[in-house]
Formats: C-alpha cells, structure tokens, sequence
C-alpha cells in the first residue's frame, strides 16, 4: 500500500487517525503499527516525497502568497443539475402527463373525450394538486443546499502562506487564530482496516496537527479520502506548493508537454459561471476530435458514425437542466460561502516583497537533497530514503 507508493519494496501496516504526536514525536518516514491501523508521517520537516499531486479542485483559493484547503464549493453545480431534475418530474406530473393522458384517449377514445381541451383543463387541476406533493422532496433538497452553504460560510479554511512559510487555522467556535511554523506541521497517512461477514473494509485519511504550544495543545485537521493514492497526492499538492511554488508559479508537466496553457477561467479553484463556459470549451474540442477521426478508426474501436451537429445532446442537457441555472447556483454558494476573517489574518495574508520571504531552513534543504537522491537516484522507497538521511 503505502510503500509500494512510494516506490518499491514493503509490505504496509497502519494507526488511529489522530496519533499521539506530543509525547510520542513522529518523523518523515516513520511508520507506526498498531493492530489493524497503520499511519505513515510524512512530516516533521516536509521533505520531497515524489508522490504526483491531486487536483486543484481540492482548494478553495490559491495565488502566489497562499493556499486554502476546505471551503470549496465543488459540486454544487451538480446538485444544481439534481434540483432541475427534480423539478423537471414535478413539471412533467403537473402538465406533461395529463396531456398524454388525454391525447391517448382522443385518439384511441374519441367517444369519451367529446371536449378534449376541457377535460385537459381537469386533468392537469387534478395531476397538479398530486404534483404539489413534490414540494417537500424539493424543499427538503433545497434546505440541504443552503445549509451547506451556511456551514460552509461558518467554517474557516487552513491557510498555507508560502511567503511566510507559515500556517493559519483559526477555530470555527472561538474564533482564535493559530499561526505556525510550515516546517514545525506534522503530516501523516492513516489506513484503518476492519472485516464484516460481507468484505473486507479500509478507511483511509490525511491528517496534519499544528501544535499550540500557548495553550499546550494540539489542532488536528483531518480528512477522509477515498484511497492512499489521494491522501498522498493532497499532502504532495500542498508541499510542492509551498516549496516549489507549483500550481501557481511553476505549469504542471504533464499540460506543458502536451502544450497547454490554462486560462484564467481554467484556474480558478472554484465552480461558478466559469464552469459552464469551460464545459462548452472542452465539448466543442471533444466535437472536433470526433469530426477528424478516421473511419477506419471509427469501425475498429466501435465509435459511431459523425454527425453533423456533434454537440446536440451537450445542448439537450443543458437546456433540460435549466441552462445556466446550476452554475449560477455555485456562483452564489461561492459568494456566500466564504466567511470573514479576522484582521490579523487579512494582514498576515498580505504579499511581502521578494526579499521578505521567508526561506527553507538549512536542516530541511539538506534532508530534501537526500531524500530525493535516495528515492530518484538510488531507487529508494519514501520510507528507506527518510532513514538514510537520518530522519528517522
């Protein structure tokens, strides 16, 4: 698992999601067994790790003096698009149904239906008094929505300044500020297993712990993932950033090796408007790939015939989803979703000048130099470099 991650050899084990970092103090490369969990640290001093890193989607906010983990408004375009569905049923109960309803008999029963449009004017009262019903599911879907937006708007995201080198968590319920050291963050990656009569289960998270030596205690910021893959591409995400600068500085290699170049809409952590001109963007190409292909190619892999409207279905769902109504939807969560913070945070927030910024230390430049020499030179795993270069 974990190690065959993080290049080669060994079998993985792992710990509770919040281990004990104040008596017991971790180190990158640590690995920590106990029973069916397993937690691998991947901080004290955050050194490379070579893991590829997760999507920007993952961050609410980013520029070239922070980033925010928490607080995205991802999928709420989605749950637009599940409200217009709804909405569409409770339309096609009212008015779509009943006029089905009477056509077929017009046609089939023309005796019983001697005033169609009169006895279409009772079907839909007595199909709209049922469809009335739908306003609960609607409702109750809707209150769900802004009830997300509510919590998201009371909930403080993690701020990482890479001009600073330093981290801000600041409590949801108290409102007090934490501002840490970066290289002072423990980082790690917990796998809990467990067995039912079913299958087997595995739950993984990434979690940091800030400590605040004033009140002698420790913040943990933890979050589910859905495999080691992503909880280690989320921590890779945040130490190239902080470190290299990457996702705001520095392209990612794989776009500048296909020669793309993201526009401002593509790189704004959030869904909003944008997304809906970005979908159509990436339609219209995915339509010209599908104009240029080959027939022999087409017949081969099974791709269907062109057409010429390509993009005819892509127009359908937008129309029956209410067209840009889901996206205005995010537009608005992103708006009201983010909370105010406090002024101390504003102004730590600030872009400094070149020569301000802070730098990595000497201990963290060295351990990056051996680690990556050991893992990209030597062939090492994450675990084995961090113990060569005396880490652990």
């Amino acid at each position: 698992m974990f190690s065959r991650l993080f290049k080669r050899k060994k079998k993985p084990d792992t710990t509770e999601p919040a281990p004990d970092i104040r008596s017991q103090r971790p180190s990158a490369g640590e690995r920590r067994v106990s029973g069916l969990n397993e937690t691998l640290f991947l901080a004290l001093l955050p050194v490379y790790t070579g893991q590829a890193q997760v999507s920007r989607r993952n961050f609410s906010a980013m520029n070239e003096t922070y980033l925010e983990l928490g607080g995205s408004n991802y999928g709420m375009v989605e749950l637009g698009k599940r409200l217009a569905i709804q909405i569409w049923i409770a339309l096609f109960t009212a008015f779509i149904a009943p006029s089905f309803v009477i056509l077929y008999g017009v046609l089939f029963y023309p005796e019983n239906f001697p005033a169609p449009f009169k006895d279409l004017i009772n079907g839909i009262k007595v199909f709209s008094s049922y469809a009335l019903l739908f306003i609960l599911p609607i409702g109750a879907f809707i209150y769900g929505m802004l009830s997300n937006v509510r919590a998201l708007a009371k909930s403080y995201p993690l701020r990482f300044n890479r001009q600073r080198r330093e981290v801000c968590y600041i409590d949801d319920t108290t409102h007090r500020v934490l501002i840490v050291p970066w290289e002072s963050v423990v980082a790690w990656v917990a796998c809990s297993q467990g067995v039912t009569s079913y299958c087997a289960l595995r739950d993984y998270t990434f979690g940091m712990g800030l400590e605040d030596e004033e009140q002698d205690t420790v913040q943990f910021i933890l979050s589910a993932q859905p495999s080691d893959v992503h909880a280690l591409g989320m921590w890779a995400a945040i130490r190239n950033y902080m470190e290299e600068g990457e996702l705001v500085d520095t392209p990612n290699p794989m776009l500048a090796a296909l020669s793309i170049t993201l526009s401002e809409d593509e790189l704004k952590p959030y869904e909003g408007l944008h997304t809906f001109e970005i979908e159509r963007l990436d339609a219209r190409f995915m339509g010209d790939l599908d104009d240029g292909m080959d027939d022999a190619y087409r017949k081969r892999y099974g791709y269907p015939q062109p057409t010429r409207w390509p993009l005819r279905w892509w127009y359908v769902r937008r129309v029956l989803t209410f067209w840009k109504m889901p996206y205005l939807i995010a537009e608005w969560a992103h708006r009201k979703g983010r909370p105010i913070l406090p002024d101390r945070v504003q102004a730590w927030s600030q872009p400094l000048p070149p020569k301000q910024w802070a730098q990595p230390s000497p201990a963290l430049q060295k351990a990056n130099a051996l680690v990556k020499t050991a893992m990209d030179k030597k062939g090492a795993n994450f675990i084995d470099a961090c113990k060569a270069a005396g880490l652990h």
